[in-house]
């Protein structure tokens, strides 16, 4: 069974292990929240300023730990754009285009609060060393399902960066790729055979179409309200025979050697940042559950694959050192994102977030301590229906 800490006890093992002050003092946290609309600075928009008003300037962030920057600036911009879905209208959301700025970090505006973690330029750099992270895992592989050499419609349900979506465009060119996301962050190059959408998977409508080979989703499973029903309404737009697939890293610190203490800094740390998402109508432990989820939906064939990440390079063997260092990079470049509002939510301060990260950043530099975690990679087919045809 794994750790699972009432709120009450992570807060009770921060304050024994690092003696800092949990009480919460509102008045002296200033962590609200603003929206800037168009600040994004790897983000150019279908309106320019001009027609609009929008402000284009780039807002500078400063991160929980005051030493870092977020590597944000005018010679490194970006040059993004995206195509929009909406259900309430034909025309472009405004909100798509108002940033939300909290805890020093840059969020989605549309469907503003619906993901609690950040889509700004350190985020996005974790993306890519994740999604590199997973081509070592699986030896290069993209996916496990059995789509075939010629597949013709796949969609990658919250798509980020959009690199997965982006890479198998081009290993199955016969296949019109679809990405989604809440944030419009992805490349405006991208292969042919790939179109982006902002769009809320969780909203009542899927504007998507349907036949789909493959549905894919990469880091979603707990940070959906609504799993189950996300499931329920793809189901039907997969055809006879795909695949659904989750490719989900379960954030849980593990030890099989007993190097790693009760008072581990990660270990805390990633179970605060737990009960933080979940104030937030997250689940992320259910990645352990996929199975039993694609199950309930009505799949078939169902397969999950658990292969375990070092935490940095203590493994021996080359492979696995490389994976501990993709890890290492993960985490640090996730640290701030999650103790942002994740931490704030459970009264966390800021000043004792910011000690918090400084202690889990030491921690992540003593090899001596064997943790890692578990990557599981689930899918499941819809099952062929044969139609018997009689004469009338």
């Amino acid at each position: 069974m794994s750790h699972d800490p009432r709120p009450c006890e992570v807060v009770a093992d921060l304050h024994n292990g690092w003696d800092v002050n949990w009480g919460v003092d509102w008045d002296d946290d200033d962590d609200g929240s603003f929206s800037h609309a168009s600040t994004a600075p790897d983000n150019d928009t279908v309106f320019s300023a001009s027609e609009n008003g929008y402000v284009t300037d780039e807002l500078e962030l400063y991160p929980i730990d005051e030493g870092d920057s977020d590597g944000d600036n005018d010679d490194q911009r970006s040059e993004l754009s995206w195509q929009l879905s909406c259900a309430e209208s034909t025309s472009v959301c405004p909100s798509v285009f108002e940033d939300e700025v909290a805890h020093g970090r840059r969020y989605h505006g549309y469907r503003k609060g619906r993901y609690p973690l950040p889509n700004d330029r350190r985020e996005q750099q974790r993306e890519e060393a994740n999604h590199a992270m997973m081509l070592e895992l699986t030896g290069g592989h993209l996916l496990y399902s059995d789509i075939g050499e010629h597949p013709q419609k796949i969609i990658d349900i919250g798509t980020g960066t959009g690199s997965w979506a982006i890479d198998v465009a081009d290993l199955y060119p016969s296949a019109s790729v679809i990405g989604t996301d809440l944030s419009a962050i992805q490349p405006k190059w991208v292969p042919v055979n790939v179109r982006m959408f902002v769009d809320d998977c969780e909203e009542p409508d899927w504007l998507h179409g349907s036949g789909y080979d493959l549905v894919h989703f990469r880091g979603m499973a707990g940070v959906l309200h609504d799993l189950d029903g996300v499931l329920a309404k793809a189901y039907p737009r997969i055809r006879n025979g795909g695949w659904v697939e989750f490719h989900e890293v379960v954030p849980q610190i593990l030890c099989d050697d007993g190097t790693m203490g009760p008072d581990d800094p990660l270990r805390i740390f990633y179970d605060a940042a737990v009960q933080g998402l979940r104030t937030f109508g997250c689940d992320p432990m259910r990645t352990a559950n996929l199975e039993e989820i694609l199950d309930r939906a009505g799949f078939t064939n169902i397969r999950c694959v658990t292969k375990k990440i070092p935490i940095s390079t203590w493994a021996h063997e080359r492979h696995l050192k490389i994976l501990g260092l993709f890890m290492k990079a993960v985490m640090l470049d996730s640290l701030d994102g999650l103790a942002a509002k994740p931490l704030a939510a459970l009264g966390v301060s800021r000043q004792d977030r910011r000690e918090l990260v400084k202690h889990v950043k030491k921690s992540l530099e003593d090899r001596s301590v064997h943790r890692y975690v578990n990557c599981c990679f689930c899918y499941g087919q819809k099952k062929e229906q044969f139609v018997l045809e009689t004469e009338s």
